[in-house]
């Protein structure tokens, strides 16, 4: 258990129509996770944990539940489930998604769930591609990442997570990551326009989410998988454009955060601030105290599931 009040983060969810993934969870598995938080925490509704945050009255075992990224799958499992239990969530909610170019993150995750029966698969067909761009870089880039302890913060993920996430994010440059996902697909026959469909919430789905009670929050407009490295003005733009998307959408002003990939800096929380955003989250637990009110740590929901296991 934690001794510092934070979030539980959830992405994926799985049933007969959204694939089972890595990380991801059925109906049964979010029930007895939530009937095992509330034997260790007080769960709190999401607009009653940002009141008593406000105030000052927060308990160290009081928590929170939040999702990310606005998926299908999490209005079609974790909804109905929260509706039954009376739980109000944090929703945090990335404006591409409901445009004709969304991020195409979640897309190549579900193309390796899709194509590859076992992730470390993919994982060596990916590893193989970027190791041909040129062999010596790779080899020097993977010496620097086994020194850094990349991603240590995040204990749910595997090395060979981490080493694909430091490829993308710190080897890679330009559109190679793009064009290297989009020829795996090609060899594949992934057809990706047909994925998207099944991927997001459509956008009354996100009103009926805010309809339930759920507290709906800014995730960036294309979720940026590394914030801190855009200037000022990309940043700002990120959050404006999604702060207007979703204003108009549910008719209120947004007050609440989530840092996509838990990545940002001191000028993203000036940003925030001047956009009178009341709270933000963070992605991981590294920090075990909270630092500022945008900077409010989450448990992902893996962790969870290994605790209920020990």
């Amino acid at each position: 258990m934690h001794k510092t009040s934070h979030s539980v983060m959830f992405h994926h969810f799985h049933d007969d129509k959204h694939l089972r993934a890595q990380g991801s969870l059925s109906s049964s598995d979010f029930i007895q996770m939530i009937d095992w938080l509330n034997k260790h925490y007080s769960i709190l509704g999401a607009s009653q944990y940002k009141e008593k945050f406000e105030n000052g009255t927060l308990k160290n075992t009081d928590i929170c539940m939040s999702f990310d990224d606005a998926l299908k799958c999490q209005y079609d499992i974790a909804v109905p489930v929260m509706e039954r239990l009376g739980i109000e969530a944090f929703f945090f909610v990335y404006s591409s998604a409901f445009g004709q170019n969304p991020d195409p993150l979640e897309i190549y995750r579900y193309f390796r769930t899709a194509c590859y029966f076992d992730i470390d698969k993919f994982y060596e067909d990916f590893f193989d591609s970027v190791e041909q761009i040129d062999t010596k870089e790779f080899s020097r880039h993977h010496a620097k990442y086994l020194e850094l302890n990349y991603l240590a913060a995040f204990p749910f993920y595997t090395e060979n997570d981490k080493w694909f996430r430091y490829l993308r994010d710190q080897y890679l440059v330009g559109n190679q990551y793009d064009e290297l996902m989009n020829e795996l697909m090609i060899q594949n026959d992934f057809d990706a326009n047909a994925a998207k469909k099944d991927l997001w919430m459509s956008e009354e789905d996100l009103v009926a989410t805010e309809s339930k009670g759920h507290l709906i929050g800014l995730h960036s407009y294309s979720h940026p998988t590394q914030m801190s490295k855009l200037s000022k003005e990309k940043q700002e733009l990120e959050y404006q454009k999604n702060y207007d998307h979703l204003k108009g959408l549910i008719g209120k002003p947004i007050r609440v955060m989530s840092h996509p990939c838990g990545d940002y800096n001191e000028t993203t929380l000036e940003i925030l601030k001047s956009m009178k955003i009341d709270i933000g989250f963070r992605s991981n637990m590294s920090l075990t105290e909270i630092r500022s009110p945008l900077e409010i740590p989450r448990e992902d929901h893996a962790n969870v599931f290994k605790a209920m296991r020990l």
